[in-house]
């Protein structure tokens, strides 16, 4: 029989093993003791917070026959039937698998039914976000009115997927990424338990490899015991998390930062020559240089660092400038190694840049024109017919077809008898001045814009075209006056001036996704994009139709400059 991972052996069983989401366990933890759960929760968050583990420990509260303060009392029958996974009454579906508008029915007709032991029967729907629209639809009035014996609890990785009617129809915790401190504890309470023996520092290198994640973390451990043992040093779990610990990072960190170009280029040589992986070597330079500026910050009691290295960092920091760690932090934290960990060419052309001073060139914001002073005067039509350009050569007629015996010509004018009316048309069109563009939107608050929305404002065009080419739906959504609002955070506010386009936007998953993912890609970083009604367009003046000529629509003139040209090769009347 396989041996069960740390993961699965260690999950929380009541809602004070849950690590990290105290005001969620603990709101869940007087409903269950004050009787009054609700029929419908939603659980979102990134991956490994506990959102699956939770929504077990409440489908056990809720059936436990003697809870205590809210807590599962893990002796009951119930208990012991859900700790074995025995419990009837527990339904986890996924809905990744089963995601088809026949599994939502069978869900309906099966919940009709009575539990079969327990007080509640809880269906635990993870992954909901892959539900299609349909399923979203035939689960929408069971979830706003189940039976009383029925509570929802649905898990989901991406909230923004989450039709918004389903929202409103349950009680909504978002799970936060699990605290360092938080995940090295409970480290330290699963190595006690098994016997391992792993230094502190080990258990924090851990837990920072997994970012928020205790699952990730758990896995990691149980990955580096497996490796070396359940007696583990600082070294082999460095070695096992693929960092490299070498005082070249540090070397490098200091050429950086007083930016020689000599001394850079020579580490990042003997790095790459000595086999290290430099994508792991430039990311602990970057945690060297936020080990700096934490320092020029006045945080020195808050690294992670031993002695000797905090002795070298002072060293570094006493000459240092504050703004020459933040370019070089900024210039070696934004490479992109293609997928090629090993080549050192991005980090040599990031340090380059850096250290001859190209990243810390300004950037140009494009400012409005400036309106005219005096109008310019209007051009001169010319009188006469439109005179030829000399250098382009005056096109010969076509020679005529040779004409069967017996075949006479159709009745057409010839080019001599052409309408008067026709051939001024034809002459005022060629040499009328182009029509200016009408003038630019005056944004109200443009003065008082921040950098960040005005360099948003200048890619506006590029933000329609990525929009036109992931949705034609949402391109056509921008025929309509609309521009970019407002830039706060990670709220990006597209202004409409028409409330039911902004409906359009708000209720059509595919229209809201393609708004999101261009205007994330012009900002560099996942944004959230809301639609929203724009007084400020309400004034702006409607783009003019597009005026077409008698010469182009054709008329009582002969028929436009297209027939005529059909005429002068041989083609007929036809109809008249």
């Amino acid at each position: 029989m396989a041996q069960e991972v740390l993961y699965r052996k260690w999950r929380p069983q009541t809602f004070a093993d849950v690590s990290g989401q105290a005001p969620i366990t603990t709101t869940l933890r007087n409903a269950v003791a004050g009787a009054t759960p609700a029929h419908a929760y939603l659980f979102t968050g990134p991956r490994g917070t506990g959102k699956t583990s939770t929504g077990r420990i409440l489908a056990k509260a809720v059936n436990c026959t003697a809870p205590q303060a809210g807590e599962p009392c893990e002796q009951c029958p119930s208990c012991e039937a859900f700790n074995s996974g025995r419990a009837l009454d527990l339904i986890e579906l996924d809905a990744a698998s089963n995601r088809g508008i026949d599994e939502v029915r069978a869900l309906r007709e099966a919940a009709g039914y009575s539990p079969n032991a327990a007080r509640y029967k809880v269906y635990l729907i993870d992954e909901v976000h892959m539900l299609t629209d349909a399923a979203f639809n035939a689960l929408l009035k069971t979830l706003e009115e189940p039976p009383p014996h029925i509570i929802f609890i649905l898990a989901t990785t991406e909230v923004n997927r989450i039709p918004a009617t389903i929202l409103s129809r349950c009680q909504r915790f978002d799970f936060r990424r699990i605290t360092l401190t938080a995940v090295v504890d409970r480290l330290q309470v699963i190595a006690d338990g098994e016997g391992f023996t792993v230094p502190a520092g080990g258990l924090e290198a851990i837990a920072r490899q997994a970012t928020g994640s205790l699952r990730d973390a758990v896995n990691l451990l149980d990955q580096l015991v497996a490796y070396h043992g359940p007696i583990l040093d600082i070294e082999s779990v460095q070695q096992g998390l693929g960092l490299v610990i070498d005082h070249r990072t540090t070397e490098l960190a200091r050429a950086a930062v007083n930016k020689d170009l000599s001394t850079g280029l020579n580490v990042l040589a003997a790095a790459r020559d000595d086999g290290l992986e430099i994508r792991a070597f430039a990311r602990e330079v970057v945690n060297t240089l936020r080990y700096l500026l934490m320092l020029k910050a006045g945080n020195a009691e808050n690294l992670p660092v031993s002695d000797a290295q905090g002795a070298e960092l002072r060293s570094i920091a006493a000459g240092a400038d504050t703004t020459n760690v933040v370019a070089a932090l900024r210039a070696l934290g934004s490479i992109d190694f293609a997928g090629d960990p090993y080549d050192s060419l991005p980090v040599e052309v990031a340090f380059a840049s850096l250290a001859v001073g190209l990243t810390d060139a300004p950037i140009v914001v494009m400012q409005p024109r400036a309106a005219p002073t005096a109008a310019a005067p209007a051009p001169q039509r010319p009188t006469g017919p439109p005179q030829r350009r000399p250098d382009r050569p005056t096109p010969t007629p076509p020679q005529a077809r040779p004409r069967p015996a017996g075949e006479s010509l159709p009745d057409r004018p010839s080019t001599q008898q052409r309408p008067a009316a026709a051939a001024a048309t034809r002459s005022d069109a060629a040499n009328e001045a182009p029509r200016p563009a009408p003038p630019p939107f005056e944004v109200p608050d443009a003065a008082d814009a921040s950098p960040a929305l005005v360099a948003m404002r200048d890619q506006w065009g590029r933000i329609r075209d990525t929009v036109r080419d992931h949705s034609k739906k949402a391109g056509a959504l921008l025929n309509s006056p609309c521009f970019i609002k407002s830039f706060e955070g990670d709220l990006v506010e597209i202004g409409f001036r028409f409330p039911a386009l902004v409906e359009k936007v708000q209720e059509d998953l595919q229209v809201l996704t393609a708004f999101r993912e261009a205007v994330s890609e012009a900002a560099g970083r996942p944004v959230v994009v809301s639609a929203v009604v724009w007084d400020a367009l309400q004034q702006a003046p409607p783009a003019a139709p597009p005026q077409r000529s008698s010469a182009v629509s054709g008329g009582s003139s002969g028929g436009g400059h297209l027939l005529e040209e059909a005429l002068k090769h041989g083609a007929a009347r036809v109809g008249e």
